[in-house]
Parts: C-alpha cells; structure tokens; sequence
C-alpha cells in the first residue's frame, strides 16, 4: 500500500509539471493543437482518482453483511429468581420470546413481562458464526453421557455446518477457519462411529450382565417358592392338627352334655321318688300317677 501511494504521488506531480508546460507552451505559441492535450490530462487524472463510490459501495455492503448476520441474545430473571437466557426472536411490551436450550432440545418459549424483572432484562447482538459455534460446542460437550447422544452428535454436526456456511468467504482468515470446523466435524463423525461401536459393545455386556442377573434372580425366586410352599404345608397341617383337636373336644363336649343330662334326670328321679316316699309316709291314702316318672318308681 505504500508502494502504490509513492507511486501516485510521483505521478501526479509529472502530470502537473506536464500540464504546466503545455499551459506555458499555449501561451508562447498560437499553434490551437496544443491546447487539446489539457482535456486529455484531465481525463486521464480522472480515470487515475480512487472511485469514492465504489468504496461507498464495499462499506454499505459490509455493513449490510455484518448486520444480517448478527444474532440478538437476551437474558433476564424471573420474579421467582430463575435465570433465562437465549437468541430473541421477539419483545414487544407485554411478552418476550427466547429461542433457549433444555438439555438437547432447541425449544422457543415465550414469557409475560409481568413475570420478569424488568430491570435485569439486558440484550446484546453476536455474530451468527459464534452462535452457532458455541450451539456446536454445547452439543459437542454433552456426547458420551450415554443420554440423547444421537441428537446430541446430530445438533452439534449440523451447527458445525451452519457455523461453517456463514464462516466461507473471500478472506483468508474466514478460510481457515472453515477448514477448522471441517476438521471438528471429522472429529464428531469419527467419534460417533467409535461411541456407537461402544454403545453396541456395551449392550452386548448388559445383555450378559442382565442373562447372568436373571438366572440369579430365578433361583433366588425360586428359593423363595419353595420357602414360602414349605411354610404353607407346614401352616395347612398346623391348620388341620388344629381342626381334628376342636373336632376331638367338640365330640368330648357332646359326650360329656349328654351324660350330664342323663346324670341330672337320674337325680330328679330319685329325688322325686324320696318325695314320694314322704308323702306316703305322711299320708297314707296318697296316689302318685306312673307316668310323672317315666323311667319308673326304682330308677
């Protein structure tokens, strides 16, 4: 650059001196040939000026560039203390809307004024490219937790990409740094080929542990079967041990009743033959009917 300002410098200052003797050649001489080099002067400082417009031009399109490529973020806290953050996509007074991660999901959530602090809502513009490297460095960083690591590798690939799209340019800076994330995304593609070769080794070990496991787990099952029938014949002979002895004294206790009953009206026999016997004693012309002792006077 500074070659080339020398090198307009010494040019401007032949072209003066040129036209300074062609100006002082007219005067001396009548000859009109002489005067039609000015104009070719003038067009050539002309053509030799820098184009302001076209600088204009490149500056607007920059700006316009820079412009469409920035992202608004926002982040705030709610009444309740609980801080949210995300890429805006719209505020208006009553509501603002978030673009904001939940684990491996990209969901859009819109939240009242009402419920946030108006005070902490603070909002900023980034570059697209660095929004969609650090989405790509988040999914990037929760692989192998063996929770949503397919989306997670998807996500993580895709924003790559995004990133890598917006990174492509005329610049060589920006050429660099798309052959940087080309070789993130070899790196995520080759680390999912290895998590899902582990993934498949690991299923095989829990297919065993859990055949292994389920084999234990049936003898002990079975153990506790068997347990548990053996306390049950034990309780059911229990149960009938106990049903033949009520059985044994119910029997008993019939026998006993029904001997009792015979006892006591052998008695009441007896007793009512003494009285008998006495009232005869006192009166001798007293009649007993037979049938008040139905098992007869001697029982």
């Amino acid at each position: 650059m500074k070659t080339v300002g020398i090198i307009s410098i010494q040019t401007l200052l032949v072209v003066l001196l040129f036209s300074y003797s062609s100006d002082v050649y007219a005067q001396a001489s009548p000859n009109p040939g002489t005067l039609e080099r000015v104009p070719i002067l003038q067009k050539y400082l002309k053509m030799a000026a820098p184009d302001s417009s076209a600088g204009e031009r490149t500056h607007d399109t920059e700006t316009a560039r820079a412009r469409t490529s920035a992202v608004r973020m926002a982040d705030f806290y709610t009444r309740e203390g609980k801080l949210l953050f995300g890429k805006l996509v719209s505020e208006d007074k009553n509501k603002i809307t978030i673009e904001q991660l939940e684990e491996s999901k990209i969901v859009v959530s819109t939240y009242s004024k009402r419920d946030i602090d108006p005070r902490t809502l603070q909002t900023r513009a980034i570059p697209e490219y660095k929004y969609y490297m650090d989405l790509a460095e988040y999914f990037s960083g929760r692989t192998w937790d063996f929770k949503d690591d397919p989306d997670d590798f998807i996500q993580a690939i895709r924003c790559y990409e995004k990133a890598k799209q917006l990174a492509v340019g005329a610049d060589t800076q920006d050429n660099e740094r798309a052959a940087q994330i080309d070789e993130k995304i070899k790196q995520l593609q080759a680390d999912r080929e290895v998590w899902t070769r582990e993934v498949e080794s690991r299923a095989r070990l829990k297919k065993l542990e859990l055949d292994a496991e389920f084999e234990n787990r049936l003898k002990e099952l079975q153990d506790k079967v068997n347990a548990s029938s053996q306390k049950v014949t034990e309780s059911v002979e229990r149960l009938d041990k106990t049903i033949a002895e009520i059985q044994s004294n119910h029997r008993k206790l019939e026998q006993a009743i029904s001997a009792m009953e015979q006892e006591t009206a052998r008695r009441l026999n007896i007793l009512g033959n003494q009285v008998d016997v006495n009232r005869r004693l006192v009166d001798p012309f007293y009649w007993v009917p037979r049938s008040r002792y139905p098992y007869g006077p001697g029982y």
